[in-house]
């Protein structure tokens, strides 16, 4: 389908070891929330929920817990998982109504239930609060072109094709949105950049080769294609100078 939904970015850190000249007591503890997230980390998702829903019946104002709870729910996506991802995240809704994640996971959860122009409106608030909201710009747009409404998914296509250039799928869904205008050397643009940026990718090659061919560009189409079954290029091993 060409309009795959792909995941959020992975995040990751790494604690630097600490400096020898700091004492035990200075040393920060560990964090409830830490140590549940930490259980999700090590592929203990089981674990990682029990431990959050802990933290929440001992904070039930804290509004974190329940987004971490409510985001490792929705990847069970069963329906009493999805319902209890609700809960969680109504009640982090009241307690942080200004949080832009809060309305990122109501927008996955309103896709699992497949109620497409509520998990618009859910996604655009999220970038609403945060204009550089990029996951919840890039589930918009997806939803925006599914829903067949070509120039508001360019709206949105547009400034990710800027902020993450290294997001292929980004400007392959933006040249697809402009064919449907009707702008091919607009498109045509789009998919040249991300032959460029990947040009080895088989998926950009092809996408590219049936672009042309869908515009009366058979030779064109012909020389993409080539590129996918042309010989992998190797380097030539040095030859050692002659004893002789």
């Amino acid at each position: 389908m060409m309009w795959v939904l792909v995941a959020a970015l992975l995040a990751g850190a790494s604690d630097a070891p600490a400096s020898p000249v700091l004492t035990a007591q200075a040393a920060p503890a560990p964090s409830p929330l830490a140590d549940a997230l930490a259980l999700e980390t090590s592929g203990n998702d089981a674990g990682a929920l029990v431990a959050l829903e802990r933290l929440i019946t001992n904070q039930p104002r804290w509004e974190l817990p329940r987004l971490e709870a409510a985001r490792l729910l929705l990847k069970g996506g069963s329906a009493p998982e999805l319902e209890r991802a609700r809960t969680h995240l109504d009640a982090a809704l009241r307690e942080a109504p200004d949080n832009p994640r809060v309305y990122f996971l109501q927008g996955q959860l309103l896709e699992e239930k497949s109620a497409t122009f509520d998990a618009i409106r859910a996604y655009e608030k999220a970038v609403t609060l945060r204009p550089s909201y990029d996951d919840a710009r890039f589930r918009l747009a997806g939803l925006w072109a599914q829903a067949g409404d070509w120039l508001k998914a360019e709206l949105h296509y547009r400034p990710l094709s800027k902020s993450r250039p290294a997001w292929v799928q980004v400007r392959m869904q933006l040249a697809a949105v402009l064919e449907k205008q009707g702008r091919t050397l607009d498109a045509e643009r789009e998919f040249l950049a991300a032959r460029d940026a990947q040009p080895d990718n088989p998926g950009v090659l092809r996408t590219l080769a049936a672009f042309y061919e869908r515009t009366d560009r058979p030779q064109l189409a012909a020389k993409v294609r080539a590129q996918l079954t042309a010989p992998e290029k190797r380097n030539m091993r040095a030859l050692k100078p002659s004893k002789r």
